[in-house]
């Protein structure tokens, strides 16, 4: 103990290794947070989608809805077709 707090001895090369743990552990932190925000960005785009299919009925079309929701420019931009569904 010094001044009422608990210290630990570590070697150098010990206190190395220690420290880039603590990074990737961190790294992976980072990217498991990042992983979950696109995750959910990708579900509320889902939801969007179900909805315009939905609202579109059996003779509809909706590729420019959908082609909005998705962020693109226009139908083509990831090959969304023109097509009804029947």
């Amino acid at each position: 103990m010094v001044d009422g707090a608990d210290w630990v001895a570590v070697r150098p090369e010990d206190f190395d290794r220690l420290d880039a743990s603590r990074r990737q552990v961190g790294a992976r932190a980072a990217r498991a947070t990042r992983l979950e925000h696109e995750l959910r960005q990708a579900r509320a785009r889902l939801a969007r989608i179900e909805a315009i299919l939905a609202e579109a009925g059996p003779a509809g079309c909706a590729c420019e809805r959908l082609a909005a929701a998705l962020g693109d420019d226009g139908p083509a931009a990831r090959g969304v077709r023109s097509r009804r569904r029947s």
